[in-house]
């Protein structure tokens, strides 16, 4: 991947949040994909989702529990030898602003087969 094709990535993914549309951020990702994330354990039950199942079903339910979402791009860092591709991003969800990371690693084809979400510090 290249670092225009990781930014392209990056956009995608956040402008799709950004619009609340779950299908396109689905269809960034591979058939057996699988997404952790600490947010995932709180609303499934387990911290590691799989399949395009669980992972609408994952999505779905956060987007239900949130008023307003609005992630803004603050960098995004490829590893093109590996296919890994990492954003970093300020996430606001109903007025509360944090820093957030997003890892990804994707198959030839440029589909996400692996993600996971970290979540820091609220940002002011």
């Amino acid at each position: 991947m290249t670092n225009a094709e990781a930014q392209v990535f990056a956009e995608s993914w956040i402008g799709a949040w950004n619009d609340r549309d779950v299908e396109a951020v689905l269809a960034l990702f591979a058939e057996g994909a699988e997404f952790t994330s600490p947010k995932a354990a709180a609303l499934m039950g387990k911290a590691a989702v799989h399949a395009p199942h669980e992972l609408a079903e994952y999505w779905y339910g956060a987007l239900r529990r949130v008023g307003s979402i609005r992630f803004t791009l603050n960098r995004v860092v490829n590893d093109a030898p590996a296919r890994r591709v990492t954003i970093v991003y300020v996430s606001e969800i109903d007025g509360k602003k944090t820093r957030a990371g997003e890892f990804f690693e994707f198959d030839e084809s440029g589909k996400v087969v692996r993600g996971e979400a970290m979540y820091g510090a609220a940002v002011e």
